[in-house]
């Protein structure tokens, strides 16, 4: 007989949420619901209790609970955020077996071995995710098999979180439970239409008469509902531990202390993340000052993070802050820790260098990151583009070293100007005339030329136009009254081959805002 526990967290999707970072809007203590095309998956017991319920629709939760808090659901989100959970039992047991995120299972044996029996063993596992999470609400399942261990943590009370199930009666315990807990809706509809509605009346069929019916399937359904599963729980090590917190012994007031004070246990870091086999290409940075206050950003990285190129951050970070809010240059806060979180890290081997080196671009980035290490990371940047409906939004800058955030845009964007984009942007548009042949000057009326255009005058030079096209009328942010943008976009071509783009927002007046180069 091998005895297993369950550790189970009720609506893990929610306490996910509830914990990440990402999602400042779901607090604990306010109702919060996961919802899946359009159907509320899980929701908290604040949500409960104001008349939500898994398996409505969305507009029904919002009209019995107009404040309640809708997160879109994410299986990465809830399995990264049980990876805090598992990295804080590491030192209670030392391997565990993942059933899915909120749940753990583990072998009784050895755990009520070590701590003595098997309610000591729960309440060690209950006391060390406490101090992972001291709100989270756990609860654990003690049983001869694995399915009657899940069914005992998931049918506890919060006054009773662990219920242990003695040797021998898990077959009893398992009487009484639904049918409609067992994972498999074929099974459980048909057996419901022949007035089979618990799980002892479902072992009182017989194996034969399960297996002759459903097959593997029904002889599987047998041992579950008759206490013989015979899963085998496999143990595994706990995730690596991507974060590390740096606490200095002092308060430091100046950037280049704590650059200094930081660089052992940052190069520690890295060496612990590279010996598992991952390196770092986008890490969160939160540096905690001795006022309680905290500055947290996100810095990416084209190849990974080296220690220095860490180090490098915290100084940055610490800078921008500094200019960001000049009262502190008076006094300024004092670090008293760095705080590092590697998001996603990847597999080192898929970084590693070709059979003949990394080729210039690796002794580019070398050149630029010692510049930016001199100058600051603001003093080197690379332009990119992106999609956008006037020129000025087409060329972004970006800090040297930090991957492209994607354009907000997805999908094809109405009135976008199309590519090729121009080669010179006018950081100031300049004023100018349009006019046809006949010296008539141009404007826009209906979204349509008064006449062709034949001659562009810029101050004191007229250039000829061979060729035009347009205008195409492009409207942005129409429901800003701040930020709206209303015009009409003209492209033309000289003599010389050289072409422009002009705008009119009134219909009569002109501005150069590019040119084709």
């Amino acid at each position: 007989m091998k005895r297993s526990l369950v550790l189970w967290v009720p609506s893990w999707p929610v306490v996910a949420a509830q914990w990440h970072d990402d999602v400042p809007e779901a607090r604990a203590g306010d109702p919060v619901a996961i919802v899946h095309k359009g159907v509320i998956l899980e929701c908290s017991p604040e949500a409960l209790n104001a008349g939500v319920r898994t398996g409505i629709k969305r507009r029904d939760a919002q009209m019995r609970c107009p404040d309640i808090v809708l997160v879109a659901h994410s299986a990465e989100r809830d399995r990264s955020v049980f990876d805090r959970v598992i990295i804080g039992l590491q030192d209670t047991v030392p391997h565990h077996t993942l059933l899915s995120p909120g749940m753990l299972a583990f072998g009784a044996r050895g755990l009520a071995r070590f701590y003595g029996d098997e309610d000591r063993a729960a309440r060690a596992l209950r006391d060390a995710v406490a101090k992972t999470e001291s709100s989270v609400d756990v609860r654990i399942g003690v049983a001869d098999d694995l399915f009657s261990a899940m069914m005992a943590a998931t049918h506890t009370e919060r006054a009773r979180p662990v219920r242990r199930i003695e040797p021998g009666a898990s077959g009893a315990f398992l009487a009484g439970l639904p049918i409609e807990v067992l994972d498999d809706s074929y099974v459980v509809s048909l057996l419901t239409r022949l007035g089979v509605s618990t799980l002892g009346q479902c072992a009182a069929l017989g194996e034969d008469a399960l297996r002759q019916r459903f097959g593997a399937v029904g002889e599987k359904i047998y041992h579950l509902a008759s206490g013989l599963d015979h899963s085998v729980v496999s143990p595994q090590d706990a995730p690596l531990d991507v974060s590390q917190l740096v606490e200095l012994p002092d308060a430091h007031h100046v950037v280049d202390h704590v650059a200094f004070s930081i660089r052992v246990a940052t190069e520690g870091y890295v060496n612990r993340l590279s010996a598992a086999g991952v390196v770092c290409t986008r890490v969160r940075i939160t540096v905690g000052f001795d006022n309680a206050q905290n500055d947290t950003r996100v810095w990416l990285h084209p190849r990974f993070f080296s220690a220095s190129e860490l180090v490098d951050r915290v100084r940055w970070q610490l800078e921008q802050q500094a200019r960001d809010d000049p009262q502190q240059h008076e006094t300024p806060p004092g670090v008293v820790s760095v705080l590092y979180e590697a998001l996603s890290p990847e597999d080192r081997d898929s970084h590693e260098p070709g059979l003949w080196g990394q080729g210039p671009d690796a002794r580019v980035h070398h050149v630029f990151s010692r510049v930016q290490s001199l100058v600051g990371a603001g003093g080197v940047l690379t332009a990119h583009t992106q999609t956008s409906r006037f020129p000025g939004a087409t060329h972004v800058l970006t800090t040297w070293g930090e991957k492209v955030v994607p354009s907000q845009h997805r999908g094809p964007v109405p009135g976008a100007l199309p590519k090729p984009f121009p080669g010179t942007v006018f950081s100031h548009p300049r004023d100018v005339l349009l006019y046809d042949s006949a010296g008539q000057h141009i404007t826009v009326e209906n979204a349509t030329l008064s006449h062709a255009p034949a001659r562009l005058v810029l101050g004191q030079r007229e250039l000829v136009l061979v060729s035009w096209a347009g205008p195409w009328p492009v409207s942005e942010q129409w429901w800003d009254a701040r930020h709206a943008r209303y015009a009409h976009r003209v492209q033309v071509l000289d003599e010389r081959g050289i072409g422009w783009l002009l705008t009119s927002a009134q219909g009569t007046l002109w501005s150069l805002e590019a040119r084709y180069d």
